[in-house]
């Protein structure tokens, strides 16, 4: 017997009932001429764990429709979240390269050095560490990056963060242990200085977690560091897209779907499931006034959008009733024409003059982390423009988003020339403003208990996301893929068809970190042996 689960307070067997749908309230959507042979998976979203999810079933030959939301106003970018927030791709993305090796695309620049600016104006360069002589981390980091201001004393108090970053291995024990406190805690407690965390750490938390210290759980602050920065010296090089992401990786990366049969249906937001009470699985996915028929479905939407869903028809579940504690971010988009080139000589006093074409920045707002592009140097398409292209990203910019576009502009640029030798000579001649609510996840203390496993009470509901638990490692856009493939692979086993997606794992500590790990857990489980071991707050 098929069931449609609503809001209401008739239970049975915990699932909703007696409010099934009328024939005439819903129409059927033939998802394509269905083989019979072969069974269907609806995957919802169509970012990197979407896309990740759907690429490997297709190709295993499933029966695949994917469900692109969209937005009201029509903005093609909310039909892909993932192509706002984080635009590099650092050099741990293991999957994501060996995904564009697959598809047989060039969407990278070469690896790119970067620079990060103060209110006093610039604080670090950045190079590209690869090129140089390899140290044993954190040295390599540390000696190798230029620090134009602070001091080594500074530079020197990092290191105690060494400690936690060795007790902090990726297990559930560790995320309960450091997810209660804040990020500003964690580097108070580990004697960072006042100068490095408010120059340095900060503003990096801002860019990488979309939000100040003291907003930032210590346990996604340390997965974060030391994924793309701690782990191996090179980690911290990254490639840009020359292009945008949904142009240069989604487009070819879903006409190779397509070619395999996948079928991609914008504007389709997900308002009800219809379920089987023998088996407890999703039968049929509900898009308004169609439905999609699904042997399984794949879940890899942003958190906002998963909020609305839970709300309309899956509020009886504690699993995911705990989601609606989870938060997003918002990001504002900020793209300026000007009405001069960008010019490489600093002597030249009538031309902007850009020295990195990455930077991240502090002192906009006291809450809002951002970062500015060259465009003419990253992008393809403004790469022979007659006058220079600008982008900032402004993160945790719920104080932006209500401002007109005039007055958003005007402090842009009063904040950038304070970076860019004689930009305020400039003028804007174009402007492209898009505001993005709640669009990035928000890893707030105490925000791990609320967050969801990649399989569900539903047999054959199967998440995805960088909200997601998993015990791969990685973070940002590879997290996100990596867990499009995680339940790519949940799947197979539930449908029994198909074979493993390979997942690269993260690369092997270097020698020193991994003995320091086994001491430590050696020490930590002599320490629960002792009396009293779980009297005190860990």
């Amino acid at each position: 017997m098929l069931s449609c689960w609503r809001v209401t307070p008739s239970l049975f067997n915990g699932y909703r009932s007696g409010f099934c749908c009328r024939a005439n309230d819903v129409q059927t959507h033939v998802n394509g001429v269905q083989n019979k042979n072969k069974k269907r998976v609806v995957v919802v979203g169509s970012g990197w764990a979407g896309l990740g999810a759907a690429h490997h079933l297709c190709k295993q030959g499933f029966e695949v429709t994917v469900l692109q939301g969209g937005s009201d106003s029509g903005s093609r970018n909310l039909l892909i979240p993932d192509d706002v927030g984080i635009h590099g791709f650092w050099y741990p993305y293991r999957n994501i390269f060996s995904l564009v090796d697959e598809l047989d695309i060039k969407p990278f620049t070469n690896w790119t050095s970067s620079a990060h600016y103060s209110e006093e104006g610039l604080e670090v360069e950045f190079p590209i560490f690869q090129d140089l002589t390899q140290l044993p981390t954190p040295l390599g980091t540390l000696f190798n990056t230029k620090f134009v201001r602070l001091p080594l004393l500074d530079r020197l108090s990092s290191l105690p963060l060494m400690a936690a970053v060795i007790d902090f291995d990726n297990t559930d024990t560790a995320w309960r242990k450091y997810d209660s406190m804040t990020a500003r805690e964690l580097f108070r407690e580990f004697g960072c200085s006042q100068r490095l965390y408010r120059d340095v750490f900060d503003p990096l938390l801002q860019v990488g977690l979309y939000a100040p210290g003291e907003q930032c759980s210590a346990a996604a602050t340390l997965g974060m560091l030391y994924y793309i920065i701690l782990a191996h010296q090179k980690d911290f090089d990254f490639v840009w897209c020359r292009g945008t992401v949904r142009d240069k990786i989604f487009e070819p990366w879903m006409d190779c779907m397509r070619s395999n049969g996948c079928k991609f249906l914008e504007g389709k937001r997900v308002t009800d499931f219809f379920f089987d009470e023998e088996t407890g699985c999703i039968s049929e996915v509900i898009c308004g006034r169609e439905k999609y028929k699904a042997d399984a479905v794949v879940s890899a939407v942003r958190i906002s959008t998963l909020q609305d869903i839970i709300e309309n028809t899956l509020s009886t579940r504690e699993e995911f009733l705990k989601v609606l504690n989870l938060s997003g971010i918002d990001v504002l988009t900020v793209k300026l024409r000007l009405d001069r080139k960008v010019h490489g000589c600093f002597y030249c006093t009538s031309q902007v003059n850009i020295p990195k074409p990455v930077n991240t920045c502090s002192g906009f707002e006291d809450s809002c982390g951002w970062t500015f592009f060259d465009l003419n140097a990253i992008h393809d398409e403004h790469k022979d423009d007659p006058v220079t292209v600008l982008q900032a990203d402004f993160h945790h910019a719920n104080e932006l988003l209500l401002l007109k576009d005039e007055l958003i502009v005007a402090k842009v640029m009063n904040q950038l020339s304070k970076f860019i030798d004689n930009l305020k000579d400039a003028s804007v001649v174009d402007q492209e403003i898009e505001r993005f609510p709640k669009s990035l996840t928000h890893f707030f203390p105490g925000s791990y208990k609320h967050m969801m496993q990649g399989s569900t009470s539903f047999p054959n509901l199967f998440m995805a996301g960088d909200w997601i638990k998993t015990r791969h490692g990685s973070w940002l856009q590879e997290k996100s893929y990596v867990t499009g493939l995680e339940a790519a692979n949940r799947v197979v086993d539930f449908l029994e068809e198909g074979d493993f997606a390979k997942i690269i794992p993260v690369e092997e500590e270097e020698p020193h970190i991994q003995a320091l790990r086994s001491l430590n857990r050696s020490f930590n489980q002599v320490k629960d042996q002792l009396p009293w071991s779980d009297y005190f707050l860990p």
